[in-house]
C-alpha cells in the first residue's frame, strides 16, 4: 500500500513538472497573426517603441516560402537582424510574429518597407529618408489587436 502511494505521488510530481515545462515552452513559441491590408508587398518589423532602430524581429509570411541558401540574401542587416529577399509579405497574406511581443505591452509599432525599396536601398538610407510607414496597434478593451495591417 505504501508502495502505490509512492508511486502515485510520483506520477503526480511528474505530471505536474511536464504540464509546467510544456505550458512555458508552448507560451514562448505561439505566434501571433496579422494580415497584410495594403496594396504592397511589405517587409515587417515589429518593435516595443516607436523608433525604426528598435526593432528586433521581423513578421515572416505563412505561405511556402524557397529555404535553399542560394534563395536566401540578405537585403539588409539591423541590430544583429537579418533582413532576407524570402521575407516579403504579399498583399492579402498572413503573416506571423512573436507573441511575446504582444504579450509585453498593450502598444506595438509594425515598420512597415515597401519590398520595392527594401530591394532598392540600404537599411540607412529607408531610415534616413523615412521610406517607411509606421502602423500603431493597441489592444482593444477585451485584450485583443487589430490584426489587419494597413496604412
Amino acid at each position: 500500500m505504501h508502495k502505490t502511494n509512492s508511486n502515485i505521488c510520483l506520477i503526480g510530481v511528474v505530471l505536474f513538472i511536464s504540464c509546467l515545462f510544456f505550458s512555458c515552452v508552448m507560451d514562448y513559441v505561439r505566434n501571433e497573426c496579422f494580415v497584410n491590408c495594403t496594396n504592397d508587398t511589405l517587409i515587417i518589423c515589429p518593435s516595443h517603441y516607436n523608433d525604426i532602430d528598435s526593432i528586433y524581429d521581423r513578421a515572416f509570411p505563412f505561405y511556402s516560402q524557397s529555404s535553399r541558401k542560394d534563395d536566401m540574401d540578405v537585403l539588409f542587416e539591423v541590430n544583429g537582424l537579418y533582413i532576407h529577399n524570402n521575407e516579403a509579405i504579399l498583399p492579402d497574406s498572413t503573416c506571423r510574429t512573436d507573441y511575446y511581443l504582444l504579450r509585453k505591452t498593450d502598444t506595438c509599432y509594425f515598420f512597415l518597407i515597401k519590398w520595392s525599396d527594401a530591394k532598392r536601398y540600404s537599411w540607412d538610407e529607408i531610415r534616413d529618408k523615412k521610406m517607411y510607414h509606421t502602423w500603431i496597434v493597441t489592444k482593444d478593451k477585451n485584450g485583443e489587436y487589430d490584426k489587419n495591417i494597413r496604412y
